[in-house]
């Protein structure tokens, strides 16, 4: 195998294993903003009629 196809070969697994840590991460922080959104509670303004 000569040096070009070995840098050839490091670059696409190195394009490859940054996509997949990006995918993750997004994941991980789509899975917790979302899970931190159910617990909050919005104000109500009640109005009473008499």
């Amino acid at each position: 195998m000569s040096h070009f196809w070995a840098t050839y070969i490091d670059l696409i697994q190195s394009i490859g294993f940054t996509s997949l840590l990006v995918i993750v991460i997004f994941i991980t922080r789509k899975l917790f903003l979302d899970n931190k959104k159910d617990f909050y509670i919005n104000a109500v303004k009640i109005e009473v009629d008499d």
